[in-house]
């Protein structure tokens, strides 16, 4: 766990100064941010913009907030020793967290790669891909990222179409779910891939009729086969990588990522940074544990890692990938996809999955399941229904819960247990209805209508926490919140997808500031209020009464981090 700032009991009683509270006691503070309001996001308290008198002051003290008032309260506050920052007619919230990310393995994989967002066309990629190529050598590899699945539905995902691109180079395509590749011939033959195999899970190598590879990789233990044979980045390149994007991400209002994934040298990457500065965000490492890894081993290795960290970052809980994507067929169904797929797990035998999650919870270490299908998300469910009474306690997250029927909504309230979702994932949706996540789950059904179900965990009392999935969709904090709110792509001019699953301005606010704290146990973190973690964030338009849409391009004036400044907006 983090270390906490601490601050006295008798400061903080000092501290408690409302408009007209009559505090005798002067306040001392590092930092006073000032602004037009304050959004506490803790509507019962009497400082809050929304519910009460108007607060437009916070004052910090040792990484703590230890006053929230009003700009005559904090005439009062000694500042002497530190800075006031007045940022006008600002709107103050607690900092933004991303609680679904992957900041430092796509800092590194993003580089100088092929972005495919946005192609319609399977020539159009194969003209990306020749044009690419052309500027590398010979032997040099060619990656691209983002591709649409919607391309080939009603066809077949094979390397066919853009081996002549790849000119003989080794490469890949990673699909948009990030769960598939499309690796090239002279790839597959550097992989020594000419066949199926078992991988004892849902992970496979798809082949002709005749055995031979087509090319399409699903799943982890398939896709590391050629992934892994790309070259690493050089370390110094890759810390100047990542200490940029984590400012990148300071940058649109985040003061805190949780990483789902720990690759080789992120350890280090990340006190590197630290030896020289500080990281622009808090970083919250999940090490993934995936099904074919050796199960003690593994254990032992989750269990050591608890706790180590720096400043800013620290690891803590771990990641499960109990199912794969819709779109590929991995996802875990109660019923088949319109493929004949979709029935199968990634953790097999499923008994040893509840056995992990129970040993970890035994053992006070939090976990985060990548359940998509509905059958998914009930098994952890299940799994976390059937722990022991001196296990209970621990908080087990699911991640993504892309399509769930109406009997499992009341059970993560009732189980406690958090759904942290990327609403902008739901606009893989097309308004045509053939985008090939519909057409898998089949146009019309239930499963494909109970999509995102965002506002209804919500209201069901669920603790939702928002996320990017990033890289495999955009990061920007301001977006994600506007996806929420609007469930429209900001500037796609595309219509809303399921408008019935937008959470209002205030619930948006909450899932992405609170909420995102309370599921990983720190359920007092995430406010502007006395005593709690000094992460703020400042925008040049208020989220809860501006246009959406308007916000998501607001300007981010301020991020504060652990009562220092961690983004600042040049004037």
């Amino acid at each position: 766990m983090m270390s906490e700032p601490q601050i006295s009991s008798g400061a903080i009683a000092a501290s408690v100064t409302g408009s007209g509270s009559g505090s005798t006691t002067q306040l001392r503070a590092d930092l006073v941010v000032l602004g037009g309001r304050v959004h506490t996001g803790a509507p019962a308290e009497p400082l809050s913009s929304v519910n009460g008198p108007r607060a437009d002051a916070v004052a910090i003290t040792d990484g703590v907030i230890v006053a929230v008032g009003s700009r005559a309260d904090a005439t009062a506050w000694d500042v002497a020793a530190g800075e006031t920052i007045d940022l006008g007619d600002a709107t103050i919230t607690a900092g933004f967290v991303d609680a679904h990310v992957h900041p430092l393995s796509g800092a590194e994989s993003r580089h100088e790669a092929l972005m495919l967002h946005g192609c319609t066309s399977i020539a159009e990629v194969a003209d990306r891909i020749a044009e690419f190529a052309a500027s590398r050598g010979e032997d040099e590899w060619i990656r691209g990222f983002g591709l649409s699945f919607d391309m080939f539905v009603g066809g077949e995902l094979t390397n066919a179409p853009f081996a002549e691109a790849f000119g003989g180079r080794p490469g890949y395509l990673l699909l948009f779910d990030g769960h598939s590749v499309i690796a090239s011939p002279r790839a597959l033959e550097l992989a020594g891939i000419d066949g199926p195999r078992d991988f004892g899970n849902n992970a496979s190598i798809e082949v002709y009729e005749d055995g031979t590879p087509t090319g399409y990789l699903i799943e982890s233990d398939a896709e590391l086969l050629v992934t892994d044979l790309y070259p690493r980045m050089p370390f110094a390149e890759r810390v100047a990588a990542v200490r940029a994007k984590l400012a990148d991400f300071a940058a649109t209002g985040y003061t805190s990522l949780h990483q789902m994934n720990m690759e080789e040298g992120d350890i280090e990457v990340l006190r590197a940074i630290e030896e020289t500065g500080e990281l622009a965000t808090r970083v919250r490492v999940s090490p993934l544990w995936r099904a074919s890894d050796p199960w003690d081993e593994t254990l032992e290795r989750i269990v050591a890692l608890q706790g180590t960290g720096g400043r800013r970052w620290h690891v803590e809980g771990v990641k499960f990938m109990l199912d794969g994507s819709i779109d590929n067929g991995s996802a875990w169904l109660f019923e088949a996809d319109t493929r004949g797929g979709g029935l199968e797990p990634y953790w097999s035998p499923t008994e040893l999955f509840t056995r992990t999650i129970h040993t970890l919870s035994a053992r006070g270490i939090q976990t985060a399941t990548h359940a998509i299908g509905d059958r998914a998300v009930e098994f952890v469910l299940d799994a976390v229904a059937s722990l022991p009474a001196d296990a209970r306690g621990v908080t087990h997250r699911i991640e993504h819960v892309e399509t769930i029927p109406d009997h499992l909504v009341p059970r993560f309230a009732e189980l406690g247990v958090p759904a942290s979702m990327q609403p902008i994932h739901a606009f893989c949706k097309r308004p045509d209805g053939l985008d090939m996540w519909t057409t898998l789950l089949g146009a019309g059904s239930e499963r494909a209508h109970n999509a995102w179900r965002v506002a209804d965990l919500d209201n069901a009392g669920a603790i939702v926490a928002l996320g990017s999935d990033w890289p495999v969709e955009e990061f920007d904090a301001r977006r994600v919140f506007a996806a929420a709110v609007n469930r429209k792509r900001h500037g796609a001019g595309t219509p809303a997808v399921d408008e019935h699953q937008a959470l209002t301005p205030e619930r948006a606010l909450a899932a992405i500031t609170h909420n995102c704290w309370a599921a990983i146990d720190r359920p007092a973190d995430g406010f502007v209020r006395v005593g709690a973690v000094a992460d703020l964030a400042a925008f040049g338009l208020d989220p809860l009464t501006a246009d959406a849409a308007e916000f998501a391009e607001a300007p981010v004036l301020l991020t504060v981090l652990g009562g220092a400044v961690a983004h600042r907006a040049t004037t």
